[in-house]
């Protein structure tokens, strides 16, 4: 089984990227002869310093090792600065990708998703970046390093031999265990965050109906399992990497045993290969030892990497659209058929309609009727199961999301400003000019409103700022759908949360869009927004009930009152 997806790699591996691993792994070479200075050094001193008592030699040897060893120590912050370099580039690599692919998912496939992928290419690139990957790195000179044993001595080599081939049945064997125990705590921790944050986005109804203790209790089952399996892992892992460094021990002291049997049964074997037979060896399975302690988090980082890969995959550009000019408002709906995310049965099928640009089309049904997920559809957020939605005759499948949404303006039904000020949020957070956001801000009907808040336009809104009440919120939102002139403007539900001045404003914002000749869209309970309206659409039993002019509708409907 491959480790990391051959799409994902060739995602990755820049020539950048591809040039610096071999730096690495050059490095590694280097770091790791230069690793041999210890046991030699003390080869010298048994073999060459003790017998000949010669200062001269033990002082030029020990500078040479001194030497050494301060190279090795430069080498060493050299290799973990490139790893930290790659750990960089890979996620400037892939972090617009991820961040886009974030809210593809989110529209694409509802709620219930959270930051996770963020958290992923955080530790992906700790990962690259950490100790686990260094001693992956050294790993690959162990079989030279036992070779280098065998020279010394047959007999010591063999049971180097026979000690790295026990290390690595430990490691693999902790792996092996280790992994499921990894996966199924990430599932579970995984789920205890998405539980949390539909919690924080609810914390008003939580509170106000009692609901923390309950809340609590159900957050607590899957976050005492998460805990409970990372304690289980964390035991297995740490058992295992007790005993390997317990065997790695062992091994070196048998070692010297056996080194010091050879020295008193062979003369040729100095007491000096005993010592440093020993210190090879340990050297040798150190990045064992390595891999073992560090292998949760090695697991842990291998399967955030591969839900990136899916994430990006399941997102993946078919290439730039070519840029289209900016639509004049005409939008035609061809045997419209939505179908929601997870779902078989369509909410609303065999929808057709075409406004010329200017029209403005009220759109009124009964709860559930599918009129928010029409205004979905035709601002490209959910795409068709069947049939087109056009815009200027382009689909908006053609379309770049963000270019497209340039040209409208779309007031869901659920407001939320995000984090910044009020001329960021009604900016679109696109840095326009002063005048841009006065003339949104005019065209809503909600510029005194702003300047009645502390700081006006620089008033903060979210985190460390204020809090608005809906309606507040919603005619900012609306100024929002009105930036930079919008060529097709969607409102769901827009005086939802307004009160008797909201609504006013919203009448004489929706009279000024109508005179600029933006074509709009207004989703209503309200049956008095209809005569702004131009044509009105009657959403039932999941398809279209009634399209025409708005008086024959509510002439319709009131007869069907009475």
């Amino acid at each position: 089984m491959e480790l990391i997806p051959k799409a994902l790699r060739e995602r990755l591996l820049t020539p950048e990227i591809r040039r610096t691993l071999f730096y690495v792994m050059g490095l590694s070479l280097v770091i790791n002869i230069l690793l041999l200075t210890s046991p030699l050094y003390m080869l010298q001193m048994y073999d060459r310093v003790l017998t000949s008592r010669s200062e001269e030699t033990l002082y030029a040897i020990s500078a040479i090792a001194l030497f050494l060893l301060i190279g090795f120590g430069a080498l060493e912050v050299m290799r973990s600065r490139a790893l930290v370099g790659i750990g960089l580039a890979i996620d400037e690599r892939i972090n617009e990708g991820v961040f886009t692919s974030l809210f593809r998912d989110a529209v694409n496939r509802g709620q219930g998703l959270t930051a996770q992928p963020v958290r992923d290419l955080e530790m992906v690139r700790g990962l690259v970046s950490g100790h686990s990957l260094t001693a992956l790195f050294d790993l690959p000179w162990a079989p030279f390093f036992i070779v280098l044993i065998y020279v010394m001595h047959p007999v010591l080599g063999a049971l180097a031999l026979a000690g790295a081939v026990v290390s690595i049945f430990l490691a693999v064997i902790s792996e092996r265990l280790s992994r499921p125990l990894v996966g199924d705590t990430s599932k579970h921790q995984m789920a205890a965050s998405r539980f949390v944050d539909a919690c924080l986005r609810n914390v008003d109804a939580i509170q106000a109906n009692g609901m923390l203790r309950n809340m609590r209790t159900r957050w607590l089952d899957s976050y005492s399992k998460s805990v409970e399996l990372g304690a289980a892992g964390a035991d297995q892992v740490s058992g295992f990497s007790g005993s390997t460094k317990a065997f790695r021990i062992i091994m070196q002291s048998v070692m010297l045993g056996c080194g010091a049997w050879l020295v008193l049964k062979d003369a040729s074997v100095s007491p000096g290969i005993m010592v440093a037979a020993s210190i090879i060896f340990g050297r040798a399975i150190a990045p064992l030892d390595q891999s073992i302690a560090a292998s949760k988090g090695f697991i842990s980082g291998l399967m955030a990497l591969k839900r990136l890969d899916a994430l990006l995959a399941r997102n993946a550009s078919k290439g730039e659209p070519m840029a289209l000019p900016k639509p004049k408002g005409t939008l035609k709906v061809e045997d419209l058929t939505l179908v929601p995310a997870g779902s078989r049965k369509a909410v609303l099928q065999g929808i057709n309609f075409t406004l010329e640009a200017g029209e403005v089309l009220a759109v009124v049904g009964a709860s559930a009727s599918g009129k928010s997920s029409l205004a979905r559809a035709l601002v490209g957020l959910w795409q068709p199961a069947n049939g087109k939605v056009r815009l200027d005759g382009a689909d908006l499948a053609q379309w770049e999301p963000d270019a497209l949404g340039k040209y409208m303006g779309y007031l869901p039904q659920d407001v939320e400003l995000l984090v910044g000020t009020v001329k960021e949020n009604i900016s679109r957070f696109g840095g326009a000019s002063a005048d841009a956001v006065l003339k949104a801000a005019d065209q809503a009907g909600c510029h005194d409103l702003i300047l009645n808040l502390q700081e006006g336009y620089d008033t903060q809104i979210g985190e460390g700022g204020i809090r608005l009440s809906g309606g507040q919120a919603q005619r900012i939102a609306l100024a929002r759908c009105y930036f930079d002139d919008p060529a097709l403007v969607v409102l769901d539900e827009p005086d939802s949360n307004m009160d008797v001045e909201g609504v006013a404003q919203l009448d004489a914002a929706l009279v000024r869009m109508k005179a600029r000749g933006t074509t709009a869209v207004v989703i209503t309970h309200n049956m008095r927004l209809l005569r702004h309206a131009d044509k009105a659409l009657l959403l039932a039993n999941g398809g279209m009930a009634y399209f025409g002019p708005p008086r024959e509708l509510m002439e319709k409907l009131s007869k069907r009152a009475a």
